[in-house]
């Protein structure tokens, strides 16, 4: 006969995920930060690899190991994208000081950057055993070199399969980038759903939670409002919804007064 254990009624969830945006972390208290996938959906210039930046700057401040594999830029840009990221600010001559205390900032963090276009799961495995992550972020999943099956669909179903496969195995979080569709263009309300993630059925199916990146700044220009919407599509063990995020010059940051909006 099955027991259950009469302190289950106190469980809590070890090592919970934090990132640093405040509204956001109360939808993953009941999301460990091993074996779990968060897929960041969005249409291009949403913001994914900024949002995603910004909460690997958070991680590696908390003195974890994070390695960020960037399929879309080079080496150099990204690590030009994570300084900017840190400093809010885009890179000047004038700014080298605070350039230079994040270059020193990362030089003493626990982050690895993997910049290979065509990258395949096996490389990607590699790196892991090497570098040994407890968050792996990947930017972002459509431009995986994809398994041989059938079709794209089935391709990227397997990649997914996979990527999951290589959290539980590595005690991983996984943070996935995932482009969508052209759906939302289409429709009045261009808010992203879940039928919107690009051969995406067996990423929604694995993910443990789900959001998207929707800024209507984007849509309407003579928006004055910098909060941006982000959307809790999918929660596997919490409440879907939404918060809002100050999005200034590309980069996001908490909004303090949410009754001043």
């Amino acid at each position: 006969m099955l027991k259950f254990d009469s302190d289950l009624k106190n469980f809590q969830v070890e090592n919970k995920i934090t990132t640093g945006f405040n509204d956001f972390d109360p939808f993953l208290e009941n999301i460990k930060s091993k074996d779990s996938i968060i897929t960041v959906g969005g249409r291009p210039s949403m913001g994914k690899t900024s949002f995603a930046l910004s909460i690997c700057n958070y991680l590696l401040k908390e003195k974890h190991k994070v390695l960020y594999a960037s399929l879309d830029y080079s080496k150099d840009e990204i690590e030009k994208r994570f300084i900017e990221n840190k400093i809010k600010m885009r890179i000047e001559k004038k700014l080298s000081l605070l350039v230079n205390n994040a270059i020193d900032f990362y030089d003493k963090s626990g982050l690895s950057i993997l910049a290979q276009t065509n990258l395949d799961i096996e490389k990607l495995e590699e790196i892991i055993k090497e570098t040994k992550p407890e968050f792996l972020f990947i930017d972002y999943v459509q431009l995986l070199k994809m398994p041989k099956a059938p079709n794209l669909t089935e391709a990227t179903n397997l990649a997914i399969y996979e990527i999951k496969r290589i959290a539980r195995e590595n005690n991983l979080c996984v943070f996935l980038l995932s482009q969508l569709s052209r759906n939302p263009e289409y429709r009045t309300d261009k808010r992203p759903i879940l039928s919107d993630l690009r051969n995406g059925s067996l990423l929604e199916e694995l993910s443990d939670v789900v959001i998207m990146i929707y800024r209507n700044g984007y849509y309407n220009m003579n928006n004055k409002n910098l909060a941006e919407e982000i959307i809790i599509r999918k929660n596997n063990s919490g409440p879907i919804g939404n918060f809002f995020l100050n999005f200034k010059d590309g980069f996001f940051e908490n909004i303090d007064n949410l009754g001043n909006l």
